[in-house]
């Protein structure tokens, strides 16, 4: 009998052993029948049979049959799958009260922690739901400005897992300067649009590519990633020489960028030029009527 990897995988998910999976799978095929028959249709050992059975009956899904030879009927495999369920359900259920009663009951020496983070200048994150959180954090805590590196590859899901974080930001007139590389017409993500039309805003486009995201807040801490595919992992630092040459690096890459136009001032420009037209029609024309 030929069974189904997928079907052997899903049982394993709700707990069973992968010979109780095969067993169960056998049986449940075979309806009643004794052990010789379900070991030659599910290739388990005898042996394991005997062994698998007593835990397959006391899990609600094998019932023996008391005759010559001792035979066994599966649980159907709906109400089966129903009974490995519960459990599932109900093993969560423990392990959440668990968890609770850990987190309510463990207590750390604050005061030694906060010493240690004191003394921390430097911090490597490789995990996206840590990284996001210290971003996060940063940024709630900044008072005068964030200068921003980020490399187009990654900037739209980076300003787009971010983008709350520096409305919020904006929101405190946060300076933000924001630095990277110029897309393909037409294509600016709609967070940088955003950023692009806010006055408290500034964004600079590269000609090069550009190969690492940098976050400075306030020129006191700053991030750093060197992976152009996620961001991660990513150091942070409060090292003043360190966060100093960041500085130092984003302010040449500032200079060297090209300003974004000003969406405020392209509109008054379009404005000023129909207006130049209408002006200098006007005249045409009146130079026509006066030949």
């Amino acid at each position: 009998m030929i069974q189904r990897d997928d079907h052997i995988q899903t049982l394993a998910g709700l707990g069973l052993t992968l010979l109780q999976a095969k067993t169960y799978l056998a049986l449940a095929k075979l309806g009643k029948t004794d052990v010789k028959t379900i070991a030659k249709a599910s290739n388990v050992a005898r042996q394991d049979i005997y062994r698998l059975m007593p835990t397959l009956e006391k899990l609600g899904l094998a019932e023996k049959i008391i005759a010559k030879p001792t035979t066994y009927n599966a649980t159907p495999i709906k109400e089966g799958l129903s009974i490995l369920l519960q459990n599932r359900k109900k093993e969560y259920a423990e392990l959440q009260k668990k968890t609770k009663s850990l987190i309510n009951n463990f207590h750390p020496d604050n005061a030694k922690i906060n010493r240690q983070e004191e003394n921390t200048q430097f911090k490597i994150t490789s995990e996206t739901t840590l990284f996001l959180k210290m971003q996060k954090s940063l940024t709630q805590k900044t008072q005068t400005s964030i200068d921003i590196i980020v490399p187009l590859i990654i900037a739209p899901s980076k300003l787009s897992q971010s983008f709350s974080n520096l409305k919020e930001a904006i929101g405190r007139d946060i300076k933000i300067r924001l630095i990277t590389q110029k897309a393909e017409k037409n294509r600016t993500s709609i967070e940088l649009q955003a950023l692009e039309k806010n006055p408290v805003c500034e964004l600079k486009y590269l000609a090069t590519p550009v190969s690492l995201g940098m976050h400075i807040f306030d020129e006191k801490e700053m991030t750093l990633s060197v992976s152009e595919k996620n961001g991660l992992p990513c150091l942070w630092s409060s090292n003043r020489n360190l966060v100093k040459l960041a500085a130092s690096y984003f302010d040449e890459m500032w200079r060297k960028a090209q300003q974004a136009p000003n969406p405020n001032q392209k509109q008054k420009r379009g404005l000023h030029a129909k207006a130049q037209n209408r002006n200098s029609r006007r005249r045409q024309t009146i130079k026509t009527q006066q030949s």
